[in-house]
Order: structure tokens, then C-alpha cells, then sequence
């Protein structure tokens, strides 16, 4: 009796631990599928188009890497609950874009990301940009601070580092920086841009 009891203890904890992990690699999936609905109605009006009742924020961009088949919807905001769903953006007062993301869901790609790959960025408004990475770099939380007053030239992407962390929300951060670009095929795209 005691044998079993204890067993089933055991199974509802690795269930539910098992349900835990999984929770967040579920919420990205299904969020980017409600915010691809409301992505493809945004634009239409001057109002936000929210992808479900009561979500805490809604598509502003898409990004897309050719390189590595990547293609990202991009909500308004960086903070943690935007990031449950997707990669968030806060855009300083003079452009430039910060973008955060979870490094084990929409981030993940970053491990494979190379200096010089291109990026396109499609705004909400129809404007696309065009991007190239120039430089990536480790940076500890504690002592770096984003200067989000930059110029609109650069982008910064950040998610947690290192991808392999048993334990998430260390101080360590990729920081990947993006230079903007004229075309898509621009000669000076990637070259190195100073922090």
C-alpha cells in the first residue's frame, strides 16, 4: 500500500514537472498561431489588433532570417509576460529597436546566427527594413546596460546566454547587434558596429 502510494506520488510529481517544461514550448507554439490570425488583419486600422481576449499585447513586426528559415511575429513590449508569447520590442526615442526573446523558444535560433547574416524587418505599417548582423557578443545583466537612446541605425537582439543553462534568468545575456541596411543585398551590411 505504501509501495504504491509512493510510486504515484512520484508519477504525479514528474508529470506535473514534465507539464511545467513544456507549458512555455507550448504557449510559443500556440501563440504565434493566434498572433499570426491577427498579424494578417493588422494594418487595417489605426486600432491594435488583439489575437485573443485580454492578451497582454499584440503583433507590431515580423522578423525573418532566410539564412537560418527563421520568421518571428514581434509583439509590442519586453516585458516577461509578452515574452511567454513571443519576442517583444521596445523601440527608443530615437529608433533604436530592442528586441528580447526566450532563449530556448523564439531565440533559439540565435546559437546559429553569424556575423553578416541578413535579417527583414516588416512593420505593422507595411514598411519593411532591411538588416544585416554585425556583431554578438556575451554581456553580464549586473554590469551592461542597453542604451536604448541609440541610433535608429542599430538593433539590438538579447535573450539569455548560455543556451545550454540548466537553471534559466542568469545574469549572463547574448547580445546580438544588427545595422540597418538600404537593401537586401547592401555591401556594407555586417560590418562591425561599435557598442
Amino acid at each position: 500500500m505504501i509501495r504504491s502510494l509512493l510510486m504515484a506520488c512520484l508519477l504525479a510529481v514528474g508529470v506535473g514537472q514534465i507539464a511545467g517544461a513544456t507549458g512555455t514550448h507550448v504557449k510559443a507554439w500556440l501563440g504565434q498561431a493566434l498572433l499570426e490570425r491577427a498579424w494578417s488583419r493588422a494594418g487595417r486600422s489605426d486600432e491594435p489588433e488583439m489575437p485573443w481576449p485580454g492578451a497582454v499585447s499584440h503583433p507590431i513586426a515580423r522578423i525573418e532570417v532566410p539564412a537560418l528559415n527563421v520568421d518571428r511575429l514581434v509583439l509590442k513590449g519586453a516585458e516577461t509576460p509578452v515574452l511567454a508569447w513571443g519576442p517583444g520590442m521596445e523601440v527608443g526615442p530615437k529608433g533604436h529597436r530592442l528586441i528580447a526573446a526566450h532563449r530556448d523558444t523564439h531565440f533559439n535560433f540565435l546559437k546559429d546566427l553569424k556575423g553578416g547574416d541578413r535579417v527583414k524587418l516588416a512593420l505593422a505599417d507595411g514598411r519593411i527594413e532591411h538588416w544585416a548582423v554585425a556583431q554578438r557578443s556575451v554581456v553580464d545583466s549586473r554590469r551592461f546596460g542597453l542604451n536604448l537612446a541609440a541610433s535608429g541605425d542599430r538593433m539590438s537582439w538579447v535573450t539569455c546566454w548560455p543556451f545550454n543553462a540548466i537553471e534559466p534568468g542568469g545574469p549572463l545575456r547574448l547580445l546580438v547587434t544588427l545595422h540597418r541596411t538600404s537593401s537586401p543585398d547592401d555591401e556594407q551590411a555586417g560590418r562591425g558596429l561599435e557598442l
